[in-house]
């Protein structure tokens, strides 16, 4: 038995995925009864919380920052703004939004990416599969669609995608939009960039 036991040990410590893909799941098998169960609640959540000093401050790339009162916004404000400016990470965020609020299937868009922890309350939890803990991710659009449905939408580098933590974001968010009736999205950079966003409606 002790050698056996040896034998986990180095296997664990050269390989840690199998203590918590193999070992762990089955000490919790072996010592608890575990029943899964589905809990549904409907809960509305703040896509901003107001700002303890009364604004949020940003530093931002003035060629990437939208105001409200933009004459180039003009007669479209109403269809988006739950904040009075926005600041953009990159042109393609900033391209996405420009045609979305054009849109005519788009009901309404949000920019909702440059608010983080205390600023919202619209983020998604997800396993982050290289430390092995629960992270908080902020989607970059919440948009109601003409027909009154709602779509999250996440803008990515072309070579971010397939990693394991987009992935991992990706699965969460998908089951948490399935579960609340929504559609989750993610567009690459480069179509978003190009005006290449068709694919959100597919």
């Amino acid at each position: 038995m002790k050698e056996l036991f040896a034998t986990y040990l180095i296997t664990v410590n050269e390989y840690n995925e199998v203590l918590y893909d193999w070992v762990i799941p089955r000490l919790f098998k072996e010592v608890y009864d575990l029943i899964p169960f589905e809990y549904h609640e409907e809960v509305e959540v703040e896509l901003v919380k107001a700002p303890p000093e009364g604004v949020y401050r940003k530093l931002a790339d003035p060629k990437h920052v939208v105001q409200r009162d933009d004459e180039l916004i003009n007669k479209k404000a109403h269809k988006s703004f739950h904040l009075d400016t926005y600041c953009f990470d990159s042109r393609p965020e900033h391209r996405l939004f420009w045609d979305l609020l054009s849109e005519r299937r788009i009901g309404k868009v949000y920019f909702t990416g440059m608010l983080t922890h205390g600023q919202t309350d619209f983020f998604i939890q997800y396993i982050d599969p290289e430390s092995h803990t629960v992270r908080s991710y902020y989607p970059d659009f919440m948009c109601q669609k003409e027909d009154g449905s709602w779509m999250i939408v996440e803008v990515k580098r072309d070579d971010q995608i397939e990693t394991p933590v987009v992935q991992a974001k990706k699965e969460s968010a998908s089951q948490i939009a399935t579960a609340s009736k929504m559609i989750y999205r993610i567009i690459k950079g480069t179509d978003a960039a190009a005006g290449h966003y068709s694919q959100l409606f597919q």
